[in-house]
């Protein structure tokens, strides 16, 4: 079994990268617009639970919606409260919006036309201007919580060679399918651009489309309506980055109410990602491909993330225009990963140890053990010292009396005495507190004991139980307090004599001799004396007697309740039970069977490969693994060998004590556990144990120890490798675009395409890397395209990150978008011009806002001399040229 302890006797420079490096280098900001984007949060946050601290705080997710987060989100915030920078905005379209000021006499910047929206409690109905009218209304709001966010990721920390912020990347992410997301993108980007910009931050915008598929649940009108919202948020991204060609300073002025944004002739944000050709079962799984490749993004220190942080200032390509203008701000991106789920592993490994150890450390036969002479003798000597009468302060449990002497008495009248007396009652008194004090003491220090579990060695075997020892250690109280019991109740109790009115009489009635004849008669002053000091010496071995005797049954009774307790639960806790239990959900977890809690596509377990499968669906690799981190760094030639979980009882017996104690104790409080808590601190114990064991450990050293030995002529290194190889052919099937295009639709369009295929995995030394990328030689199918894979070292031991991207694209020549009949915008026409018949009063606006409409429809506002739409749309007869006149885009809109 490996130390417990070795990690705690490293100093943080001897760690190495995978451990203690950050992960993350620039500050992010993740906006997440609308209920599904949210989803997209929560995949990036799953996977940011495997960094430090840290890196958590460097991002920043800030949810902008007009409906309730998803059930799977409040689930994972209550399960993870406060780890991760998390600021939900809830906005909405004003109850009395009939009733709101605007700001002209149309205000179309906010408004479409003459339609008054509508308040929804959850949602915006799916329409895009209700969605837009939110984010006006709530504009100051919106604005502070960027801002807040902002500069909380950038806030300077207290950690060594920390540097001020340079620079931040900001990803907004949105379904454009719906009415919030896709109604407030715009006004979303155009803000971040301007709060970056009024920092000096060295910024890029990424921006991440969602676009609508046919998925379960959604019904064909359903469908036409997203596709035609996606098709006008797309347009009017568009019609906003170039608003500002056809003005004569040179900048358009977009209002949201009354605030205003200048913009310039450039596009709104430096790469716009969409995503639609995925083929998932529903949104939620488009969703996470967002946020798997948001995660690769933000852990940038290396792999993926930093080739993808570097090499994006390459595309020269990116934001130039097609043969038509339009600019080629698009893209598309495609993540891929395989990984070890380091965390689930242990929680699956930590169970089923637990199921083993479990019955050692609660299985209790307890025999009783009669003490011996020496020990009730130092029971004595401990118990006589409580309240013992004593003129040594030095002792903590003394009792120091008052004193009488003789001159107090002499010549003393009745009324003397009668102070005298009351002064002894005050002593009394005093007498009592101060035996209460220590007897008190006395009990708290013995309640201590009473919660502890005692030091006893070993049996004779060898094995240790710590509720045996819990159970020896609470008999052996009991027989201390029934010894002391009894012998403190072989003697009586210690009778206290009356008021000595008879020597009082006969001192004051004494005659006064004079001279020498006082010497004949008797001292009754100090007779007195001696009665009155008798006195309190009798009262105080009295009250002791009795503090004693009520203390000791106290004590007798309170451990007698303590050991019924523990053995009452030895009896009916079923521990065999609890620990099948535990290894049954052990063993039916999804990472002992080498699968990933949460499946996806584009995700894949380590193990996950049909040579380490037997038919009836075990996992060897896994099995193996558990061997090998249970038992160290034992040969696992004898797989059949039971493994010994005795080495496990003495660290788990230091762990209970030092994550169960009280504070300011040092005795381990074993009946807050001892029923429902003690398998749930076991499994802890075991999940700490694991982690340890798997922190540093990359992909080729995880295969290394857990995969079986080759049957065959194949050396171990081929071995790892043609798992590599297994893991990339799946990998290499996957990668395609995840939207449909046609680049060569233009002369330029394959040479203006940028594509890229960045990889990235942990690798210890020179030969682990080899036996990589003779992986990524063995497989030409992928590099026959041209796409040879860019490698990087990454600080993640337990990834295999792979993100595939086109970048450069235009809208003209997404398939989607370019084709009249049978396509987006198709429904994006049809839903338009109901809407134009309508005259501005019907129900469902395609656009935004009013401004937005004009932009993408009036065939003078930006320049092109033709509308947006038939800048997009290509048909057959359509010529090339490129239309930056008027007369030439006349020709356009001729043929």
């Amino acid at each position: 079994m490996a130390s417990m302890h070795e990690d705690e006797i490293r100093l943080e420079s001897e760690l190495p990268a995978t451990v203690a490096a950050s992960r993350v280098l620039t500050p992010n900001l993740v906006v997440l617009l609308g209920s599904t984007s949210s989803l997209t949060g929560l995949e990036l946050m799953r996977h940011m639970l495997s960094l430090k601290p840290g890196d958590q705080q460097r991002v920043a997710l800030v949810y902008i919606d007009t409906d309730d987060p998803p059930a799977p989100l409040v689930e994972f915030r209550h399960q993870h409260n406060n780890v991760f920078l998390e600021f939900p905005l809830r906005i909405s379209v004003p109850i009395g919006i009939s009733s709101a000021t605007r700001i002209d006499a149309s205000d179309q910047h906010t408004f479409i036309q003459q339609r008054v929206p509508q308040y929804f409690t959850n949602g915006s109905g799916g329409i895009r201007n209700n969605g837009h009218v939110a984010a006006c209304f709530n504009y100051q709001y919106i604005h502070e919580v960027l801002e807040h966010a902002l500069v909380t990721v950038a806030r300077l920390g207290s950690e060594q060679n920390i540097s001020k912020t340079a620079g931040v990347q900001a990803n907004i992410v949105a379904f454009l399918g719906g009415g919030t997301g896709s109604g407030i993108l715009v006004d979303i980007a155009v803000m971040i651009r301007e709060i970056l910009t009024h920092h000096q931050y060295k910024q890029r915008i990424n921006v991440f489309c969602m676009l609508p598929e046919a998925v379960n649940g959604a019904t064909a009108n359903d469908l036409r309506w997203r596709k035609s919202n996606a098709t006008a948020c797309l347009l009017e991204v568009l019609a906003y980055s170039r608003a500002a060609a056809t003005a004569p300073t040179g900048e358009y002025q977009k209002y949201m109410r009354n605030r205003m944004h200048r913009l310039t002739n450039d596009p709104i944000a430096n790469e716009i990602y969409l995503i639609g050709n995925a083929s998932m079962n529903d949104s939620i799984d488009t969703a996470r491909i967002v946020g798997m490749d948001l995660f690769q993004r933000t852990t940038n220190a290396a792999g993926v993330g930093f080739l993808e942080h570097s090499k994006w200032l390459d595309r020269r390509t990116l934001g130039s225009t097609d043969d038509r203008g339009l600019p080629t701000l698009f893209g598309t991106t495609c993540p891929l990963e395989v990984r070890f789920p380091a965390t689930e592993t242990a929680q699956a490994f930590a169970q089923v140890s637990a199921s083993y150890l479990l019955p050692l450390l609660a299985s209790c036969q307890p025999a009783t053990r009669e003490a011996g002479e020496n020990e009730r003798r130092a029971w004595s000597k401990e118990w006589n010292s409580v309240g013992r009468i004593e003129a040594d302060e030095s002792n903590p449990f003394a009792v120091r009396l008052g004193v009488f002497r003789s001159s107090d008495f002499e010549e003393a009248s009745q009324a003397h005495l009668d102070l005298l007396w009351a002064k002894l009652e005050r002593f009394e008194r005093n007498t009592e507190a101060r035996m209460q004090e220590v007897t008190d003491v006395k009990a708290h220090e013995e309640h201590r004991h009473i919660e502890g579990v005692g030091t006893f060695e070993e049996d004779d075997t060898g094995q240790t139980s710590l509720f045996n020892r819990r159970v020896q250690h609470l008999r052996s109280l009991q027989q201390e307090y029934r010894f002391m019991l009894e012998r403190l109740q072989e003697g009586e109790s210690p009778r206290v004599p009356m008021r000595p009115y008879e020597l009082e009489e006969r001192l004051v009635h004494q005659p006064h001799l004079p001279g020498a004849l006082r010497r004949v008669t008797r001292d009754y002053a100090s007779a007195l004396a001696e009665a009155y000091n008798e006195r309190l010496r009798r009262h105080a071995l009295a009250t002791r007697y009795h503090l004693l005797e009520h203390l000791l049954h106290g004590l007798n009774e309170r451990v007698r309740e303590a050991l019924n307790q523990s053995l009452s639960w030895f009896q009916s806790a079923s521990t065999t039970e609890r620990a099948r239990e535990l290894r049954l959900k052990g063993q039916a977890s999804l990472a002992w069977y080498g699968k990933l809690e949460n499946p996806h596509p584009h995700q894949r377990h380590l193990f996950d490969l049909s040579t380490l499968r037997t038919l009836n669906d075990h996992n060897v690799a896994v099995e193996r693994l558990y061997r090998w981190s249970t038992t160290g760094d034992m040969p696992l030639e004898d797989e059949k060998q039971a493994i010994n979980y005795q080495g496990f009882i003495k660290p788990c017996t230091e762990f209970l004590a030092r994550t169960t104690n009280a504070p300011g104790s040092n005795t381990l409080s074993i009946e807050r556990y001892i029923a429902a808590r003690l398998a749930d601190r076991v499994v802890d114990f075991f999940r700490e144990y694991y982690t340890k064991r798997f922190a540093d450990m990359n992909l080729f050293e995880l295969l290394d120890k857990a995969t079986p030995p080759a049957y065959n002529v194949q050396t171990r290194g081929e071995q790892i490798s043609g798992y590599f190889i297994a893991h990339l052919e799946h990998i290499y099937g996957l990668l395609s675009s995840l939207v449909t295009f046609e680049a060569e639709l233009w002369p330029e369009g394959l040479s203006t395409l940028d594509s890229s295929l960045f990889m990235g995995l942990d690798w210890r030394d020179g030969s682990q890397e080899a036996l990589f990328k003779q992986a990524l030689q063995h497989l030409s199918a992928f590099a026959s395209h041209g796409q040879i894979p860019l490698v990087n070292v990454m600080h993640d031991p337990h990834r295999l990150q792979v993100s595939y991207g086109l970048h450069a694209l235009s809208l003209s020549t997404v398939r989607d978008f370019y084709l009249e009949h049978n396509s987006a915008m198709e429904c994006y026409q049809h839903f338009q011009r109901a809407w134009e018949e309508s005259h501005g009063t019907g129900l469902m606006p395609v656009h935004s806002s009013g401004e937005a409409e004009r932009l993408v429809t009036d065939r003078n506002a930006l320049g092109y001399a033709l509308p947006l739409p038939e800048m997009v749309i290509r048909r057959s007869s359509t010529p090339v040229t490129q239309p930056t006149s008027t007369t030439s885009a006349q020709k356009l809109a001729e043929s």
